[in-house]
């Protein structure tokens, strides 16, 4: 599971994505096929019309709707949260069931 925060103060967002992206695919061990969630951080730094340019170009580059948050006040970070748990969830009940371990001997 991946949390991915992009700057939104940055010059593109998209591009910082991709950047990320393609560090995640190059490194392996199958980082780049871990369950994400993206959030534009840092929405306390920037007025309504930079928030949607971002979130824009955000969008485009990860092809789904990314989150809006700000660290700083916390706003948003409740639905990161329920997002998380979601997609946390949803990955357990999908895991197979590990056997239970018997209980070792004792005298």
């Amino acid at each position: 599971m991946l949390l991915h925060l992009v700057d939104g103060t940055g010059a593109h967002a998209g591009q910082a994505y991709k950047t990320v992206r393609a560090e995640l695919e190059a490194y392996g061990e199958g980082l780049g096929q871990k369950p994400e969630i993206v959030a534009l951080n840092k929405a306390d730094a920037m007025t309504p019309d930079q928030i949607k340019q971002q979130v824009g170009r955000l969008k485009r580059a990860c092809k789904g709707t990314p989150l809006v948050v700000s660290a700083a006040t916390a706003a948003g970070v409740p639905e990161v949260l329920r997002a998380l748990d979601r997609v946390i969830a949803a990955a357990r009940s999908a895991a197979p069931e590990r056997p239970k371990e018997a209980a070792g001997w004792q005298p």
